[in-house]
């Protein structure tokens, strides 16, 4: 195997450009053409087609270039941890995940880790569920933090280390609704704010409405539970959201918490890790240190 055309393969699989794959790497453009060819005649397939900006994958190219930028992401990450010290006192973290396991766990968290361990670096990543796992797997973060209902995978380690609870909020707009008690069939009254359907919140509402025998479809669907709070403090509608991403709108009086008549299943907060990939001594250390701050309030 020949590690020289597998560098030059991510290169021009990067820009889709073997002018700018040779810029990068310093090589000439002849160069990295005869590489790719050479690669390709070793494997026996194509990798690349031309097309006018470039090049674009084959089939055969596509498949190969995933696994290809996973092994230099993690090669990136050792070269990383390598350069600053092997030593948790310093180094780099990464990490990914889910907004709302930010605003419910891990910002407090990693502003205590931070307090403790002042060099150490954090890079953050975020994104739904799905995609920070992919991310986890395929060795580009060293820890990911979601928040359930999540899809379980033997092949990772899942533990929870937080409960909460989502709370339904309304904009000024709706203040008749502050003396009443709401019960969930008369979310079908008003204005509906939620995430698409392919999101964890959703996912888990849909899931409390059927268990009511209701169906409740958003009238104003988001894209990021981010969203949820604007949406709702402009009046756009009512909706559920995670408890701590309403407490500063909550505080401001932006918005109001609407008195519920039952009570919300809880959801949890999950630290997730691939054993197929070796963690830096830094990421150790915020392991320790959340499976310790777990077994104290146990």
């Amino acid at each position: 195997m020949n590690y020289e055309y597998y560098k030059i393969f991510y290169y021009v699989g990067k820009h889709k450009n073997i002018t700018k794959a040779a810029a990068e790497i310093y090589s000439s453009q002849p160069a990295v053409t005869r590489a790719i060819q050479n690669l390709e005649r070793e494997l026996g397939c194509r990798l690349f087609t031309r097309n006018k900006s470039g090049v674009e994958f084959t089939h055969e190219g596509k498949t190969l270039y995933d696994y290809v930028s996973a092994a230099y992401s993690q090669l990136t990450k050792g070269e990383d941890e390598v350069r600053r010290t092997i030593d948790a006192e310093t180094g780099t973290i990464y990490i990914g995940a889910s907004v709302t396991s930010l605003y419910e766990f891990l910002f407090d968290c990693l502003n205590i880790f931070r307090s403790r361990r002042p060099h150490v670096k954090l890079k953050i990543s975020t994104g739904s569920n799905n995609s920070t796992i992919e991310k986890l797997r395929s060795g580009a973060i060293d820890l990911a933090f979601v928040s359930t209902p999540c899809l379980p995978d033997k092949a990772l380690n899942f533990v929870k280390v937080r409960s909460f609870f989502d709370v339904l909020i309304a904009g000024n707009g709706f203040s008749r609704l502050r003396d009443r008690r709401f019960d969930l069939k008369d979310i079908a009254g008003y204005p509906y704010v939620g995430l698409r359907q392919s999101m964890q919140l959703r996912q888990f509402l849909d899931d409390v409405f059927a268990q009511n025998k209701l169906t409740v479809s958003p009238d104003i669907e988001a894209d990021g539970a981010d969203l949820l709070v604007p949406l709702i403090s402009h009046n756009f509608g009512i909706g559920f959201v995670p408890e701590s991403m309403a407490a500063a709108a909550i505080e401001r009086g932006e918005v109001f918490r609407v008195p519920l008549d039952f009570e919300m299943p809880a959801r949890h907060i999950c630290m997730v890790t691939d054993p197929r990939h070796p963690q830096t001594n830094a990421s150790r250390e915020l392991n320790r240190m959340i499976s310790e701050s777990m077994a104290e309030r146990q």
